[in-house]
């Protein structure tokens, strides 16, 4: 049987200088690395979009992604 997890992670990167690009997309896939132990790996990347009530009737969508993780596990 499989089992999943879902970390949240930014929508973009944003940087400020040209050669910073490499540094941050590095920073950016640490987050796979960091997780995907103990038998986690790396699925898929997904999607996600946030609406945020700021009053009565006015409401702002955020972009953002999920990482999605899976794991074989034992059934009992």
């Amino acid at each position: 049987m499989k089992i999943y997890k879902v970390v949240p992670c930014a929508e973009s990167i944003v940087i400020k200088k040209k050669e910073a690009a490499q540094n941050a997309i590095v920073r950016f896939f640490d987050i796979v690395k960091q997780e995907c132990v103990d038998g986690w790996e790396f699925h898929s990347t997904a999607p996600i979009v946030v609406t945020r009530k700021l009053g009565k009737f006015k409401k702002r969508e955020e972009q953002y992604n999920a990482f999605v993780f899976v794991k074989e596990v034992e059934q009992k």
